[in-house]
Parts: C-alpha cells; structure tokens; sequence
C-alpha cells in the first residue's frame, strides 16, 4: 500500500521551512564500513528512511521494515530506495557505522545555528553586561544503559551497553556520544573524552560520580569551567561545604543568596542556594581552581507530601562570572540530559523497546534518536507524539523536514 494521504495546512507544516541545517547531508557523510562487493543499498538512504519510519512512530527492526514496505513506492521516488530491505539488513548496516562518527557528524550540522541562538538571547536580554552566563557553552555529562542490548546469547547473559553523553543544553543536542566498556568504567570514559579537548567558553556539569580531582584538571587544563556536585563519596568535601553553610551568613563570613519557585503537575518546589567564596584557599590545593562552593535546598511537596533535600557542590566560575541566580539555573538546566533526552529516547521513541544483540547496531540507534529529538526540538514541536502521528500520515512532512537548510 502506497501512503497517499493528502493532509491539511496544520502546525506541524510549519516545519518544513525551519532553518535547522541537513539532517540527510549529514548521514550522507558518515562512513560505511562494509565491504563493496554485494552491497544492495546506499547506507545513508536506509539511515534516512530508518529517520523517516522512527519519525512515524515505529520502535522495532520489524516495524521499520513494515513501514517502509508500505511506502515503497514513495521512497523509491522520494530518497531513491531501490527495494525494501529486510529487518535483518537494517541490523546489518547498522552494524556497520560508527555510532560515535554519526553522532558527531549530526551535531557538526546542529551546530551551525549556535551563534543565531546566542545573538537572539543576547538581543532578549535587556542589560547583556549584566548576563555573562549568556556566553558559556554548557555541557551536561551522565551515562546511560541501552537496555534494549540486554540479551540471554546462548544461556549466556549479554550485559547491556553503557554509553557516556555529553548534551549542549545551551542548543539542546547531544554533542558526542562515548561507548563505555562496561559497568563500572562510566568515569574512566568521561576521562579519556576530556583529554585534548577544547573546552573555552564551556560550563562542564555532572553528576557526583565524577567529582573527582582529575576531572576539574583536565577542564581546567582545556580552558573549561566545571560545577559538580558534592556528595559522600567526597566525605571531606562534603563536609566542609556543609560546615561553612552550618551557621547564618555574617560580616566575616559573607554569602550570596538566590531563590526559585516550581509548581506544576501536583509539585510545588521551592529551591534556594546559599553561594560562598570563603573556602577557595583551603580547598585550592587539592581542587583546582575552584572558586565558589554552594549548597542548595530543595523544600518540595508532591501530591501533598513534603520532602526536603540538600544538595552541596563547587565551581571554577568566579563570583563575576556566575551570580548565585545563575548558578541555582545551571544546577537544574544539567538534568535536561534526563529529562530533554534519555526519558525521551526510552518513554517517546522507544529506545529499549528496540531489542538487538548487537552493541554497535543499539549505540547507532542511539545516536539516530539524539538527532531526531534535536530536529524536532529545533523546528519548535513541543507534543512529539502529535508530531509523529502527522509524520506518519504525511511522511513527506517529515522528509521536508530532514531535508531543509540552515
């Protein structure tokens, strides 16, 4: 069955003349590592249609091939398929890339529009001297679990891959992905991607699973900015961050203060951060560069019970270059690398419902839902699942929109 379905003028046909760079450029350039002989299909057209089916709504190897199946005959003329392949190939070339090269060659694209964002917040902003967060590149670091690689092979447990993401929540990509050998190795990957890098004008956040000295030296050493979190793995940190909060802020003992207020879906959550510069001298020697320490309270009530959290962390951003306001921000704005993409890949596209034995082929299709959650984000959809019924009544919608330039 061909899909000829004729759609109305809607919301979402405003996308295809978003300036969002070439989504298909972009896989056109990515290396395929399988051998000349016998090839059947060019690997960026079943990218691209891969892009189209996930677009459309389907989660499995078996989907995709179904919903191409059914538009052969659009995708013959649209993107040049010659024939539909079988679940097994899509696997197969996915096999076949670099998940990482991949990622990278998508956010090289992404990246183009970031100094158009930076200029329109600088316009938005009424004092621009007053806002130098403005200008920082911020990188949010976690790990995630492919689950959908979990398998029993042969009776035998296949443990699920581990991948390390580093998300530019300044332009809401993820800017690399880094295959992480095994559980317990998420540290020593975030490691090895900080060395050599060049990291000026960058703010670098994490979790408290990397606040470790060697980390802050090698940002430190790429000309970047660190704000990590302070917890008991870091016993002695923890505690004398937790000491200088202890008491009233007072003449000998100054502090800046900032508050904020969330409310929605049942939650009320009050958040204020305490920011000192007093322990830079003692915790110079072993912290490189560290300029302020914060602790943050959290006084929430969720479906009328109250909880109450503490959280503790330290920065190289010096009290010019970060007001507290804008540090309480940045604190929240790291869990978009949750809440913006891995709840999204998981809960909207379905990234564990796509079962594979094969690592390469899931860190692949890992990387094609970071580039369609950025595509969307960019041409301004805010409800995905309406966004991906229209594109699988009007695929070529969808193709507009990987097709369209910056």
């Amino acid at each position: 069955m061909d899909c000829n379905t004729i759609c109305p003028e809607a919301s979402h046909g405003e996308m295809a003349s978003s300036r969002i760079g070439d989504l298909e450029g972009a896989l056109q350039a990515v290396t395929d590592s399988r051998g000349k002989r016998g090839r059947r299909y060019e690997a960026a057209t079943v990218l691209t249609v891969m892009v189209l089916a996930k677009m459309a709504g389907e989660q499995t190897w078996s989907g995709i091939a179904q919903w191409v199946r059914l538009r052969l005959a659009w995708l013959q003329e649209a993107v040049a398929l010659p024939k539909a392949p079988c679940a097994n190939s899509y696997r197969y070339i996915c096999e076949h890339i670099d998940a990482v090269e991949l990622n990278a060659k998508v956010a090289a694209f992404l990246s183009e529009t970031r100094a158009e964002r930076v200029e329109s917040a600088r316009e938005m902003s009424a004092c621009p001297a007053a806002h130098p967060g403005l200008e920082l590149r911020h990188l949010a670091c976690d790990g995630k679990e492919l689950r959908g690689s979990h398998r029993l092979v042969q009776g035998q447990e296949q443990a699920a891959q581990q991948v390390f993401g580093i998300y530019n929540v300044s332009a809401g990509y993820m800017e690399a992905l880094v295959p992480i050998a095994g559980k317990g190795y998420e540290p020593a990957a975030f490691r090895q991607w900080l060395k050599g890098q060049a990291l000026q004008g960058t703010l670098i956040t994490a979790d408290a699973l990397h606040t470790q000295t060697v980390v802050c030296r090698e940002i430190r050493r790429g000309g970047g900015d660190y704000l990590l979190i302070a917890k008991r793995n870091q016993r002695a940190l923890y505690e004398d961050i937790r000491f200088c909060f202890s008491q009233p802020a007072d003449y000998w003992f100054p502090e800046r203060q900032a508050q904020s207020v969330e409310k929605g879906h049942g939650r009320h959550e009050v958040r204020s951060i305490r920011v000192s510069s007093e322990l830079n001298q003692y915790l110079g020697d072993r912290w490189p560069d560290v300029r302020q320490v914060f602790q943050i309270e959290r006084r929430i009530q969720r479906r009328g019970k109250p909880a109450y959290e503490v959280v503790c962390g330290l920065t190289s951003l010096a009290q010019e270059a970060a007001t507290a306001e804008q540090l309480l921000h940045w604190v929240r704005q790291h869990w978009q690398i949750e809440n913006r993409n891995h709840w999204r890949r998981d809960a909207t596209l379905g990234e564990d419902r796509t079962k594979t034995v094969s690592k390469p082929a899931a860190l692949v299709i890992a990387a094609l839902n970071n580039a369609i959650l950025a595509l969307l984000d960019r041409a301004g959809v805010h409800n995905l699942r309406s966004a991906m019924r229209t594109f699988a009544a009007c695929p070529d919608q969808a193709l507009a929109l990987i097709r369209s330039s910056p």
